[in-house]
């Protein structure tokens, strides 16, 4: 976030990269204000708390540190099979990435995890406060499956520039990208619902699992597969 807001005095239309996460932050905010008031921002605050009430610290440390497992082993999965698979060099070129020994790169993973400005900047909209409203009339998985549809749908925009572009297959490229993620953000959603509701209803079950679909899905596997930023991950990627 810091970085982002830099570049916006650097390079001023850099700004754009900065309001597209947070927009989902805004309009929660707005919202919240229209509609509830200052009760509702005192509920929204509440949900910036790594766990809530009736989930203990000892629940949360442990829903936090599974979270934090699940990534390094699917990290070390995907990067054992860049090690089978890829070209010479592939593994050491995505180390660097994080850093130059084994500590180092661990404790960058870690923090992956923790300063991700898109999910620090969408989840107070998206599990802050929509999910909540959701719940009020769905089930955990209706209301999972709902908002991982308009996460998907949010994100869409971005592909209408190559959408309209004229360039070659490039309406190909679209439909085919959004075959890709769409059912992927789906899944993230799912799995983000379970993490929070494990947290009493904390954003940071969003954070955490939004973070670890970002970074296995660009910077985990950027260095084998370089348009894989732009697609989405797909699991068979691996394999190929």
């Amino acid at each position: 976030i810091i970085t982002a807001v830099r570049s916006t005095f650097e390079y001023p239309g850099a700004y754009t990269l900065l309001l597209f996460p947070a927009a989902p932050m805004f309009a929660a905010l707005i919202a919240t204000g229209i509609g509830y008031g200052q009760a509702g921002f005192r509920e929204l605050l509440s949900r910036c708390a790594p766990w809530r009430s009736p989930v203990s610290w000892r629940q949360g440390v442990t829903v936090i540190a599974v979270c934090f497992l699940a990534f390094f082993a699917l990290t070390g999965i995907m990067w054992v099979q860049t090690y089978l698979y890829a070209p010479p060099g592939t593994l050491d070129r995505t180390f660097l990435r994080y850093g130059a020994d084994p500590v180092a790169i661990y404790v960058m993973l870690a923090a992956s995890l923790l300063l991700s400005p898109g999910p620090l900047l969408e989840e107070l909209g998206w599990r802050g406060f929509a999910l909540p409203q959701l719940l009020k009339k769905f089930d955990p998985l209706t209301a999972a499956v709902i908002l991982g549809i308009m996460w998907w749908a949010w994100h869409l925009p971005r592909d209408l520039p190559t959408l309209f572009s004229g360039a070659p297959g490039a309406a190909w490229s679209v439909i085919v990208k959004q075959l890709v993620i769409a059912p992927g953000f789906i899944a993230s959603t799912i799995i983000a619902v379970f993490v929070c509701n494990k947290l009493g209803g904390s954003m940071w079950g969003g954070v955490l699992t939004h973070a670890i679909h970002n970074e296995l899905g660009v910077n985990v596997t950027a260095e084998w597969a370089p348009t894989v930023a732009g697609i989405g991950w797909r699991p068979w990627d691996l394999i190929e």
